[in-house]
């Protein structure tokens, strides 16, 4: 194997001593270390930070930062007249432990792990993987150990949620292994699955090297192995034998059971023709619960990993078995049990700096809105980062905080850098920046939804996903096996009445579509809306609840959601035709100017046309009217309710509602 000489970047880790101290007291200490990271590099830049934050501007940004949504009007007077020289800081304290931030966080790593709510390629559902995560979050469970799990796990998803990271790629291991550097390791090694990397120095011979640590691991099992036959060895009857697994199903059978069952007679065309679609909806729904259940992450001890046939370099044979190797930093002796738990704990290790570093860029570039060092998931080395002391300072907070994301995101938020007011020059990622604060970025599409959906209920988590409990109960055939035909026929029917949204839930456990359907006299101006969101194909729930992504046409798609395919992190905040068309008449502008929407209702109990129009202002942009521009909407007020209308209108959509200032 060639040998390459180490890098600058693998001298780039910074020791972190974890002391005794307060939380508090380490993040402050964080903070500082932030401040006077940005403070060197504005010095040599020889510029300064941009104004500060004022109140209604500041309690606007951490909202849509830490909330994934903009503040509601009685959040934004209740931050603003309160007194306390601490508020700010408090703020962000109650924030990092709310349900918002769980839901804002949980979108961020569904976009950089590519969730999806069905395995690709399959009808197996991830909701209890999705569920998992956000569990996670709440807890505060720290990342590398989120990370190492997922790594690590083995079994079915419905026994071990975790192991949705693993069955994502399905079938697609060295690209696998190329999204994992990529997201947990900031660094794109997929060229060289083909060659050797033309602008690094990683070689083809070392990608395999890295995959060769899951070369054991395998994410497929065939359940649908025929039973043997009877046979005849010296005289005797060796009777058939059936693996307990098997969910071989003979189809023969099947069609003389649902013959009889639905009492068709087929000896004319007409009930051929009946039998034939009644067999195809079944051997179909067959098909599926019988692939979803051959989904499973295991170790297969005679795994190994080949170079490819194609391969032409001259220190190894094409076809050759490859030997795991960690290709960054350095693996410690362990006495883990399998490759892929030497591979987790190398990944994470303080061994293999780039773990950390990623992090501590990603989580930067979340909220200032460009990472230390760019791009985010090809960092260069590091004498080509702006201020190689930041990018060492944010790693070595993550360190000192021990990946614990409440405190990392407190320190990085705390900093003056994010308090001070976005730049609104353009910045190109290859130009040198150094932080005079944010750049000016637009609310990404999960935050713009959230925000027009804290404008129109009262309770935007009213609706949450469950684990699939469900669904799973529904496709698990593991615990008996192949069933008579009755009860797979059974199965199969249950399966294909199944409905996605029959798992999102109100509070009190009832499924959302068992309540739209009602026609309780109860029901209030929110159910009414939910009415008027589903017959515009909508459910008026937080992104996070939504479709793992949603469906082409969906507002979130419109808005840059990613597709979660071949990219990681590939959502957009470029605009676009349908944006426009979407705020101006589409059917979530039309659900929020409803008469019925939270807005609406807010402004019932005021008289006052100026104070009804503040309001408007409070709960959109999150300040109130300037002098000049109640001036020139209080003659269009005396039109009543179509002017406030649209005012709602206008205000969506003006660049001060989409972009975080």
């Amino acid at each position: 194997m060639r040998v390459i000489a180490p890098t600058i970047f693998a001298l780039a880790l910074l020791s972190a001593v974890v002391i005794s101290a307060p939380r508090a007291e380490l993040i402050n200490e964080a903070t500082s270390r932030i401040n006077a990271a940005v403070d060197s590099g504005l010095a040599k830049a020889k510029t300064a930070y941009n104004v500060g934050l004022n109140d209604h501007l500041f309690v606007r940004r951490v909202y849509t930062d830490l909330a994934g949504r903009i503040p509601t009007r009685d959040e934004v007077q209740k931050f603003v007249n309160s007194a306390s020289v601490d508020k700010r800081n408090q703020l962000i304290d109650r924030l990092l432990n709310s349900e918002d931030f769980v839901s804002n966080t949980y979108n961020w790593i569904a976009d950089l792990l590519r969730i999806q709510s069905q395995i690709p390629g399959t009808k197996l559902r991830t909701d209890a993987f999705s569920f998992w995560l956000k569990q996670q979050l709440k807890s505060n469970r720290p990342f590398d150990r989120m990370v190492h799990e997922m790594v690590t796990a083995e079994g079915r998803i419905w026994d071990n949620p975790a192991t949705g990271y693993h069955l994502r790629d399905n079938g697609m291991k060295l690209d696998h292994v190329s999204y994992m550097t990529k997201a947990f390791l900031g660094t794109d090694i997929s060229c060289a699955q083909c060659h050797d990397a033309p602008f690094h120095d990683w070689t083809q011979f070392e990608y395999y090297e890295l995959t060769s640590f899951l070369a054991k691991m395998d994410t497929r099992e065939n359940l649908q192995k025929r039973p043997t036959k009877p046979r005849k060895s010296k005289g005797k009857t060796i009777p058939a034998k059936k693996d307990p697994k098997s969910l071989y199903l003979n189809r023969n059978q099947a069609r003389e059971y649902l013959a009889k069952k639905h009492k068709i007679n087929t000896s004319n065309e007409k009930g051929q023709q009946q039998l034939r679609r009644l067999a195809n909806r079944f051997n179909r729904a067959y098909r599926e619960i019988v692939a979803a259940n051959e989904l499973v992450v295991h170790s297969d001890p005679k795994g190994v990993l080949k170079l490819p046939e194609t391969y032409e370099y001259d220190d190894a044979k094409p076809g050759q078995v490859i030997k795991p190797r960690a290709i960054f930093g350095s693996e410690t002796k362990s006495r883990a049990k399998n490759d892929r738990t030497r591979f987790a704990n190398w990944l994470i290790s303080r061994n293999n700096p780039r773990f950390s570093i990623n992090l501590g860029n990603r989580l930067w570039q979340r909220y200032l809105g460009r990472g230390a060092a760019e791009p985010l998931h090809d960092m260069p080395e590091p004498e080509h980062w702006d201020n190689p002391e930041l990018v060492r300072t944010l790693q070595g907070t993550v360190l000192a905080l021990n990946y614990d994301l409440r405190a990392i995101t407190k320190a990085i938020v705390s900093s003056k850098a994010y308090s001070a007011l976005a730049s609104t020059n353009s910045v190109k990622l290859s130009d040198p920046y150094f932080f005079p604060g944010p750049v000016l970025r637009r609310m990404n599409a999960e935050q713009i939804w959230d925000s027009l959906l804290t404008l129109m209920v009262e309770d935007p988590f009213a609706y949450r996903r469950t684990a699939g409990k469900a669904y799973n109960d529904i496709i698990n055939m593991m615990d008996t096996g192949a069933v008579p035909i009755a009860e797979f026929v059974r199965i199969a029917e249950r399966y294909s009445a199944y409905r996605p949204d029959n798992e999102l839930i109100d509070r009190n456990g009832k499924p959302v579509n068992a309540k739209i359907n009602s026609k309780s006299k109860k029901d209030g101006e929110e159910m009414m809306m939910m009415r008027d969101a589903r017959r515009n194909r909508m459910i008026l729930a937080r992104a996070s609840e939504l479709p793992q992504p949603a469906p082409q046409g969906h507002f979130l798609r419109d808005f840059g959601q990613s597709s979660r395919n071949f990219l990681v992190d590939a959502a957009t905040l470029e605009g676009s035709v349908p944006q426009v068309m979407e705020l101006m008449n589409g059917a979530a502008t039309q659900i929020l100017a409803n008469r019925n929407s939270l807005i609406f209702q807010k402004m019932k109990a005021e008289k006052d046309p100026l104070k009804r129009a503040d309001i408007v202002f409070l709960s959109i942009l999150s300040r109130k009217m300037t002098p000049k521009e109640q001036a020139m909407i209080v003659q269009e007020l005396k039109r009543g309710d179509a002017a406030l209308t649209d005012l709602i209108w206008a205000l969506l959509n003006t660049p001060e509602f989409l972009f975080i200032k």
